[in-house]
This record gives C-alpha cells, structure tokens and sequence, in this order.
C-alpha cells in the first residue's frame, strides 16, 4: 500500500503539458519580423552580387539651382553616379558659355561618389550664371 500511495502522490505534481516550454504570441512575431529582416538582407546583398554591374562610374550632372549671394552667383549642381563602380576625387568643371566662347569656369571635386549614389555641391561665378548657358562636364575621376 505504501508503493501505490507513494506513486499517486508523485502522479499528483505533474502537470498537463509539463515540461514543453510555452512561447508567447509577442515572441513568435518578434522572431518573424527578425526572419523577415534577415531574408531581406540575404536577398539585396544576393542581387548586389549577381545583377549589378562592375564597369565604370557613370557620372551624370545636372544643375538645381542658380541664387545669387549679392556678390557672386552660385550655381548648385548635382552629381549622381549610374554606374557600377564608386569614384573618388571626382573634378567636375561647369562652362559660363556665351555663343561658343567660354567667358567664366569653375570647379568642383567630390571626395567620394559611390555607385548608384547621388552627391551635392556647387560653382561660384562672378558672371551671372542666368544669362548665360552653363555647361558642365566630368574632368575626371580616381579608382579608390
């Protein structure tokens, strides 16, 4: 009679279910949107290695706006690299064009233009930039 008692008494502790471990809904989303992070990175860095190309930087500029500072003019431009490589110290000149005759230059250099990344700056004439053509043009670039 001690043996049966003694087994019942140990059959009265255990629990349905003891012994598995219970996860909360607040955990199963958390893991999710980790998943989901994770998936997402895997998946850019894998179409950065595959699809995107390695050639050259491929520069291309644009003028947002010509202001004038009561002194000088200052045409801000724009620099945005279509290519598949980063270039550094890249020169840009821009051309206050009158006709066909350069009458001002300027110029520029961005420290460090990735691929597929935009960089801002600007030019500084003593002519008025808004009645004259400006031209810009890529002087050159470094490989980092």
């Amino acid at each position: 009679m001690t043996q049966t008692n003694r087994r019942d008494r140990d059959r009265s502790y255990e629990r349905p279910g003891a012994g598995v471990a219970s996860v909360s809904w607040m955990a199963w989303i958390v893991s999710g949107i980790g998943l989901l992070l994770f998936l997402g990175a895997v998946g850019v860095l894998g179409y950065e290695g595959l699809f995107r190309s390695t050639g050259d930087p491929v520069i291309v500029l644009s003028v947002e706006d010509v202001s004038h500072d009561g002194t000088r003019w200052h045409a801000r431009i724009r620099a945005e690299n279509t290519g598949g490589s980063t270039g550094a110290r890249v020169r840009v000149v821009g051309y206050l064009m009158s006709g066909s005759t350069v009458v001002e230059t300027a110029e520029v250099e961005f420290d460090y233009l990735p691929a597929g990344s935009t960089q801002r700056g600007g030019l500084f004439f003593d002519r008025n930039a808004l009645t004259h053509e400006l031209r810009l043009r890529v002087l050159g670039y470094a490989a980092p």
